[in-house]
């Protein structure tokens, strides 16, 4: 009796250990397959942001260094508009000028009668010197003008003024 005891006794273990390795086995699978529908379901991550260079300068258009102002800082920024055959007149800056190109070709004589030709698209620090604008083109010139300048000091001086 003793042997068929013993037999009995070691049929509800080894079927426990069976059943507690089905059972693990089970659940880990259900675990897995819960993670894996919490992965799916979650949102894919939004694109990251991109900056795109536009100008990295020490000088102005014409080569002359960029001198900032001394007194109380003032950033002026706008959208101008220059209509087919218009033109600035003469005129230069007492501020740092940045430039972008929003729309059209603008033309900018220097004093000595060199141009240069920016379109849509173009960065550049404005030259110091006197120059003109002209619109050339068959459409609008529009760019965006940022002035780094100061309290009391005009964005632009009129040649003659």
């Amino acid at each position: 009796m003793s042997r068929s005891f013993t037999h009995l006794r070691r049929r509800p273990v080894t079927s426990l250990l069976a059943g507690l390795v089905a059972g693990v086995l089970a659940g880990s699978c259900l675990l897995s397959s819960a993670q894996a529908q919490t992965v799916s379901s979650q949102p894919a991550a939004a694109p990251a942001p991109r900056s795109t260079p536009l100008l990295q300068t020490e000088t102005n258009s014409n080569g002359t260094p960029i001198v900032y102002p001394k007194g109380t800082p003032q950033v002026t920024a706008r959208i101008t508009e220059i209509p087919p055959g218009a033109r600035t007149g003469v005129h230069t800056h007492q501020i740092p000028l940045f430039v972008y190109i929003l729309g059209g070709k603008l033309t900018i004589r220097g004093e000595t009668g060199e141009s240069t030709v920016y379109k849509e698209g173009d960065a550049y620090m404005e030259r110091t010197d006197w120059h003109e604008g002209i619109n050339e083109g068959s459409e609008p010139v529009r760019l965006l003008a940022v002035y780094p300048g100061e309290v009391g000091t005009p964005l632009s001086v009129k040649h003659g003024n």
